[in-house]
């Protein structure tokens, strides 16, 4: 299901028809709000301001719309090719191009560029280090994140080195926020230093919603929903229009707690706060999704699409994808995940996208590799080791329903890197070396897993008893030296005490592995005497009368005395009788 994973953030995907506010300062409180539609709208009309140029070019990259933040940069740069700012917002959008080197001199230039003043030189050591930040992430990796924290640190220690009287409350919030930012995307999973700096934030300026909001993800990602919502609402409570908290409420209540009443508030304020636009109607297409009206959704998201064009909000894509899968047209669905990727902006994308894309390709024949990649990148993102776990254990469940063994195996077998040894379990390694490997034939494979498992769970039978099973397959003739101690190990083990199976089921395991040693021994390597000692072992643990007695004529055969292991044979019985045992 879609759930809480669809997000309203339609900031800055809208079609930009009102006008809230009219100055540079009214368009940069609205990128400040997370209202990028209402800056967007604002700062477009102040285009021939230099001081407008940065804030445009921002508000253009938090929609994804790179072309038109580059072309604002490189006509403001124009006008004024030494601006600190611009200069920023170039290295902005050369890292959004991969071209790490060269952001890094724009940036350095920036930072040269800053004055000797120490409030303006902390700004643009915060623009960098927002910047960096805002492009990096745990795939791509690209910019250097441990040089935005320097930075940003750098901003911070400028700013609490005036006098307190002469600080800017708001710049040194922004500041926490963004190097709290950073040293999240820099030591992922670990929220505690990043959950101070925030607070620091408010501190700061509580009237700084960004910065309970950057909390309650911390809440969110630890699935703790009661703290989530409690923070978002202290983000609205300091900020009351700081719109993705409104979007994040909104879906909580209307996919999490399914609450269409709470959640309708929420809504109407999202919509008072944007520009008219057809991407409105997408609380219509929404709506229809959660009444299982997946025709209604489906229809209302393509007409938005139709009147917004590349205007449309990328979570319209999303939504009629959800629609068309739940709806059981899945192959439909490819289109509209692919449309989503391209339009969305990396910040707003989240784990569950990626879940979102295998599901659509798995029914594709041929589009395997795309699935599993889609489910790695979702465990990549994934800040968390249960959230990885959860993702990947999703992912091999998929292909195991659907006799695609070898693809589940590779993933279950990623659990067992990705989880703490102290963490793995048994089914951990059942999973991968049965359900996914042993299963599908991949018998080499198995017996890695079980290979490992054995040492790690010493007193698990499966480990001794599937790790011989795969090598009696892929090492029959035991030429990789791996077959017969694996038979060895498993007889040692049943043989133990650590082995608590039913005495009949211990015995026929012995007698079974047994006997296959000893048709290996005589009838592949000529080796009488341990052809004979695992005679005597299959002999002595048979419990079916017939099969004793077969076994006791191969002993005899042998030169050997049934019932006493350390008889010798004759020295002319090395060789195996034509009677003797075959494979």
């Amino acid at each position: 299901m879609m759930k809480k994973t669809i997000h309203l953030l339609a900031l800055g995907v809208l079609l930009n028809a009102g006008v809230y506010a009219q100055s540079v300062e009214d368009g940069v409180k609205a990128y400040y709000n997370g209202n990028y539609a209402s800056a967007v709208n604002i700062l477009e009309k102040h285009g021939d301001k230099q001081e407008a140029a940065y804030w445009l070019a921002e508000s253009y990259f938090s929609q994804g719309k790179t072309a038109l933040a580059k072309a604002a940069v490189d006509k403001a740069i124009a006008a004024k090719p030494g601006d600190p700012y611009t200069l920023v917002a170039k290295g902005h959008y050369l890292l959004l191009e991969n071209k790490a080197a060269e952001a890094g001199q724009s940036f350095e230039a920036a930072i040269a560029a800053a004055g000797k003043k120490d409030e303006d030189k902390a700004k643009i050591l915060n623009a960098v280090g927002n910047a960096i930040t805002r492009v990096f992430n745990n795939i791509d990796k690209v910019g250097d994140i441990k040089y935005a924290v320097a930075k940003l640190e750098e901003a911070k220690n400028l700013v609490m080195a005036m006098k307190e009287k002469n600080r800017d409350p708001k710049l040194l919030a922004d500041i926490n926020t963004n190097l709290a930012d950073a040293t999240l995307k820099a030591n992922p999973g670990d929220g505690s230093k990043a959950f101070v700096l925030y607070q620091d934030a408010v501190n700061a300026d509580p009237t700084f919603g960004k910065a309970e909001y950057r909390k309650a993800m911390i809440f969110k990602s630890q699935n703790n929903g009661e703290l989530y919502v409690q923070t978002l609402e202290k983000a609205l409570a300091a900020n009351p229009a700081y719109y993705p908290a409104l979007n994040d409420l909104y879906d909580y209540y209307i996919y999490t707690a399914q609450d269409a009443a709470k959640a309708k508030p929420y809504g109407d304020k999202m919509v008072a706060l944007l520009p008219p636009s057809p991407n409105n109607e997408y609380f219509k297409a929404v709506g229809a999704y959660v009444t299982k009206n997946y025709t209604g959704a489906i229809t209302t998201g393509k007409d938005i699409i139709s009147k917004a064009g590349e205007q449309a909000n990328p979570l319209v894509y999303k939504l009629i994808a959800y629609s068309l899968i739940e709806n059981k047209d899945t192959a439909a669905a490819i289109p509209f995940v692919e449309d989503y990727f391209k339009n969305q902006t990396k910040d707003g994308i989240v784990p569950k996208d990626y879940s979102l894309k295998a599901t659509a390709y798995s029914t594709t024949p041929g589009k395997e590799k795309e699935v599993v990649n889609a489910f790695m990148e979702a465990a990549a993102m994934d800040t968390t080791v249960a959230g990885k776990v959860k993702i990947l254990d999703e992912g091999a469940k998929l292909f195991a329903s659907r006799g695609k063994g070898v693809l589940a195996g590779d993933i279950y077998n990623k659990i067992l890197e990705l989880k703490p040894a102290d963490k793995l379990t048994i089914n951990d390694y059942f999973n991968a070396g049965f359900t996914g490997y042993y299963k599908s034939g991949q018998y080499d494979k198995a017996w890695k897993v079980f290979d490992a498992a054995r040492t790690k769970f010493p007193n698990w039978n499966y480990g001794y008893m599937l790790a011989a099973g795969s090598s009696k397959i892929f090492d029959s003739t035991n030429a990789q030296n791996i077959m017969v101690p694996d038979a060895e190990k498993y007889i040692a083990y049943l043989q133990s005490p650590n082995d608590t199976s039913a005495t009949t089921a211990k015995r026929g395991e012995i007698f079974k592995t047994a006997l296959s040693l000893a048709i290996f021994y005589i009838n592949e390597k000529k080796d009488t005497p341990n052809g004979l000692k695992y005679l005597h072992i299959a002999h002595d643990n048979a419990d079916d009368p017939s099969a004793k007695a077969q076994v006791a004529e191969y002993i005899k055969g042998l030169g050997g005395t049934p019932g006493a292991p350390g008889a010798t044979p004759a020295a002319d019985s090395t060789k195996a009788p034509a009677s003797g045992p075959k494979k």
